[in-house]
């Protein structure tokens, strides 16, 4: 069975500046190996395959940038991923899945 997050939330609400740090954090718990895709400091897509333990990479994004992480991770046995996305320290996004298929997707847009 495959657990499903998938979330598009327009622009979010933070003060609008030239640029934000936003910082993507991933939890892969016991057995689970995960495809991950996020927007890097170009706004293009990068995408790693492999990750399991702790996961958490920080890029500084101009106005306007679409941001998204995307992962499918996958288990032999039931187990918990857990995601948080952070724009200059506010939350932005923050979900537990639990399976032996997660597959989340979180995406927005920077004033």
């Amino acid at each position: 069975m495959t657990t499903f997050y998938s979330m598009s939330k327009g622009k979010i609400d933070v003060p609008k500046k030239e640029s934000y740090n936003v910082l993507y954090q991933a939890s892969f718990g016991d057995g689970l190996t995960a495809d991950v895709a996020y927007a890097d400091e170009s706004g293009k897509q990068t995408e790693l395959k492999e990750v399991s333990g702790a996961w958490e990479k920080s890029v500084t994004l101009k106005s306007g940038t679409h941001v998204q992480l995307k992962t499918f991770a996958t288990a032999k046995t039931k187990s918990k991923g857990e995601y948080k996305i952070l724009v200059d320290g506010k939350v932005i996004s923050e979900y537990v899945l639990s399976g032996k298929k997660l597959n989340y997707t979180f995406a927005f847009d920077l004033p």
